[in-house]
């Protein structure tokens, strides 16, 4: 049953939240976790799917009654298995707390399901408006109040059950408002919510890169108790195109004595999930027998870790099984794992919801990518081979199959065809390709939110070095002294291509080492020698790409259906970006010729969307590519020239500004690469920077720095006027006196703000929106609630591209801007 921790008897709790926005795991799902939980000793799972209506948007309905049964059937379950069921209902959306109609519904509502055989309950005001409604404003002094009182009703009607959670509306560092410790809502929970009511907590952000015993102590001393974390690391419902592979990382062992629990929130994929949820019960392990110990040496008179001793020179003292190491656990995950991607247990029709429908629509998908690939045979399948010590080996000897198509205009090799897993029954026995060396690829390129694999962080460094050091006539003349001209290959630089091939393969366990050398060798050797270490590092990544390749290939032989359709967009996403990076390489490596590399078919985007895009006059995009990239000390003077050339309405300010060209730049740019460059990014094309977003994550914060830190600096360099006849004139006197601070309750809700400016050249192809989104989406990572900006009420274009992108006009009336609003 559950684990005890040193605070009486009540259970450290350990395990799993089903808490995404997404469709919710089967049955079936439900029921294999509950197996790996109760293997791997992890003792709660807390129910809280957001696309359950009756969890959130319905809670005032019953569950009829074979939904009830449904229910019923999975407490029943976990309790078989010794695990906690924890039912969460999150009313905050539209309760009224101030009806006693609402109240009576809710308790209703929790004791059906009581009656069910659930104990353990969870109450939710997560991502809802803080503020409350007027008429529950005439009866609760705060938002606080209100929460506390109805959660304290709730939690002695159902008979001050043992396991009972609160997750308050500022549930980690970043949202609570000013700050943790001062925070009147944290510390109103803290002192009034029942002590026998377990508060739940994120971290110091809501997805925390990690969380020390520093901000646990602070946030437990505001609680009056030990917060249970609600652990978002591996979740991935705010952007499915992210996944996340990698290990519980980030969260020391030590950090066990000074919580109530943890419970992982992990990705909607529920076959993703293997490793996170293993890593996390190693960790519990881990921490429970140091806390284990620590008592018994405390009972003992020991003295555990003493003053001055690092966590880690703390933990090593004590035996292996105490001891927590990310890349360990995960290597131990791997190759269990492994076994089920072996397995054919489950079956694809368990996975697909309400199995009647998804059945038909899945055998008719299957029916029509039968139909369209009737015929390819798949030569890396084929030409593929196991070596004796069971890593992969590609032949190099695959013959090619062309086919025609009306809809394709270029002829394409069979392996040029992606690989459609509808067409791949289950495998033969012993036919599955798929390795441990497949699986550490997969791993490394969805590793975790804020750390990249071995093998992503090599192709993001290798492709960067590449881009960086390609000294195309170098590289053209080497070839054309082997080869015999024109840049193509002749013998004896092939033959050298293959023996640079083994040595690189000979020390794949030593990239980082041979990546340092060269840098060194980079610095102080001549053009030729940049070019052979140029040319051996590009095969390099030719033979990482390549891999990737075939990891997607290998994955597709699985007999783990179910396994293989979680996946599978992740892989193929990640093998097309790779194809598409590997190409231009090749095209460097060609000498960098006007012709722009030949993408592969699959690399291509295809569906109606491609189509539309293709129609788009060509000499309006082609050859010219958008990057978005982080500030750097040196965009400053490019970044100053875009804010003047789009200065007038977004059109070219120069004329405006001829007395002072960088004035303006001083107002809209300059602070923010004072004051918060960490939130400036650039847009960059290959002319140079032609567009910029700026951003302040905590803006009361950042016009207060504005006012006491960047106004001496630059309103020396200005003289000040009295009267204002141009616009040159009227920003002398606003950079002097700038209106800066809107109303307090607007930061509250919209608490960061933004800037951007883009280019005439750069406009019209998705690079606002692109911008805007990776912006919104960093925002949100680090904890912001919402968003506003402030622009013109002339620019009526701009208006209505942020009105699409879901920002709100917001009612104030006295600015002589508009102001605009989204909540993230």
């Amino acid at each position: 049953m559950a684990t005890s921790c040193a605070k009486g008897n009540k259970p450290f709790l350990c395990g799993v939240v089903e808490g995404f926005y997404g469709r919710p795991w089967s049955t079936e799902q439900r029921l294999d976790l509950f197996n790996c939980m109760s293997q791997w000793t992890l003792n709660c799972y807390l129910y809280a799917p957001k696309d359950d209506d009756k969890h959130r948007s319905s809670w005032r309905e019953l569950y009829l009654l074979e939904e009830a049964d449904h229910l019923a059937m999975l407490i029943k379950e976990t309790k078989d298995r010794g695990i906690e069921f924890v039912y969460a209902i999150a009313p905050g959306l539209d309760i009224t707390f101030s009806d006693d109609k609402e109240v009576v519904s809710l308790k209703r509502k929790l004791e059906q399901v009581l009656a069910l055989g659930c104990n353990s309950f969870a109450i939710l005001f997560d991502d809802i408006d803080p503020d409350l409604s007027s008429k529950d404003a005439k009866v609760y002094s705060s938002a606080a109040h209100a929460q506390v009182t109805i959660t304290n009703d709730l939690y002695s009607s159902l008979g001050e059950p043992q396991i009972f959670l609160f997750c308050p509306t500022e549930y980690c560092g970043s949202r609570a408002v000013p700050s943790v410790k001062d925070s009147p809502y944290l510390n109103y929970i803290g002192e009034n919510l029942r002590q026998g009511i377990d508060i739940m907590w994120t971290g110091p952000k809501v997805i925390s890169k990690s969380i020390s015993i520093s901000s646990i102590e602070e946030v437990s001393s505001v609680l009056h108790r030990p917060p249970v974390i609600w652990d978002n690391l591996h979740a991935n419902d705010y952007d499915q195109r992210r996944l996340f592979l990698g290990p519980y990382h980030g969260r020391s062992t030590l950090l066990y004595s000074h919580l109530n629990g943890v419970l992982t929130n992990p990705n909607c994929e529920y076959g993703a999930n293997y490793i996170p949820i293993h890593t996390l019960a190693q960790w519990k392990k881990s921490g429970q027998c140091y806390s284990d110990r620590m008592s018994q040496d405390v009972a003992g008179g020991g003295e555990g870790v003493r003053a001055g001793e690092t966590e880690e020179e703390g933990r090593m003292e004590m035996s292996d099984v105490s001891v927590y190491n990310p890349t360990e656990a995960l290597e131990i995950a791997l190759h269990e794992w492994m076994n089920e991607f072996l397995s054919s247990k489950r079956k694809l029709e368990d996975y697909g919801g309400p199995a009647k429908d998804s059945k038909s629509v899945l055998r008719a998908a299957t029916q029509d990518m039968e139909e369209q690939y009737e015929g390819v045979s798949n030569t890396n399948d084929k030409n593929s081979g196991m070596t004796d010590d069971g890593k992969d080996r590609a032949s190099s000897g695959s013959s090619d199959m062309d086919t025609t198509s009306e809809n394709i205009d270029d002829s394409i090799d069979s392996e040029d065809l992606p690989t459609p897993p509808s067409t791949l029954h289950a495998p033969p026995k012993g036919a599955c390709l798929f390795t441990i060396r497949d699986l550490r690829i997969l791993v490394d390129l969805y590793y975790l939110p804020h750390i990249h694999g071995k093998k992503g962080s090599f192709i993001l460094e290798e492709f960067g070095w590449l881009k960086k050091h390609a000294v195309y006539s170098d590289v053209v003349k080497k070839l054309e002294e082997r080869g015999g001209g024109e840049g193509e290959v002749g013998g004896d630089e092939e033959g050298k291509r293959q023996e640079v091939k083994l040595k690189v393969l000979s020390q794949s366990d030593g990239e980082e080492e041979d990546r340092e050398e060269e840098e060194e060798e980079t610095q102080t050797g001549d053009n030729d020698e940049l070019a052979e270490i140029w040319l051996e590092r590009a095969l390099r990544f030719h033979n990482l790409c390549e891999d990737v390749n075939l990891c997607f290939d290998h994955l597709t032989t699985v007999p783990n259906r179910s396994l293989l359709y979680d996946l599978y967009q992740y892989m193929s996403a990640a093998r097309e970006t790779t194809a598409l990076l590997d190409s231009y390489i090749s095209w460097l490596e060609a000498g960098g010729s006007q012709d722009h590399p030949k993408h592969k078919p699959h690399s291509r985007m295809g569906g109606i969307v491609a189509e539309m895009l293709r129609l788009l006059p060509s000499d309006e995009v082609k050859g010219r590519t958008y990057l978005i990239r982080p500030y750097r000390e040196e965009d400053k003077d490019a970044l100053y020239k875009v804010c003047l050339e789009t200065g007038d309405n977004g059109n070219d300010g120069t004329h405006l500004f001829s007395n002072f060209p960088e004035l303006l730049g001083d107002r809209y740019v300059g602070p923010y690469l004072h004051l918060s460059s960490d939130l400036c990014y650039v847009l960059e094309d290959r002319d140079g920077p032609c567009g910029y977003i700026l951003s302040a994550l905590d803006s009361l914060k950042f016009y207060r720095d504005f006012e006491t830190t960047w106004l001496p600096i630059v309103t020396r360099k200005y003289p000040v006027i009295s009267k204002v006849n141009t616009d040159e004139e009227k920003m002398l006197q606003e950079i002097h006196s700038p209106t800066l601070f809107l109303p307090n309750e607007l930061y509250q809700r919209y608490p960061s703000h933004l800037h951007i400016d883009i280019m005439k050249r750069a406009q019209g192809l998705g690079n606002g929106t692109s911008l805007i989104k990776s912006l919104l989406i960093m925002l949100k990572e680090k904890g912001s609630c919402g968003v506003h900006l402030e622009m013109s009420p002339k620019n009526k274009r701009a208006l209505q591209f942020y009105l699409k992108l879901g920002f709100n006009v917001l009612d104030y009336p006295n600015h002589d801007c508009l102001i605009l609003g989204k909540v993230l």
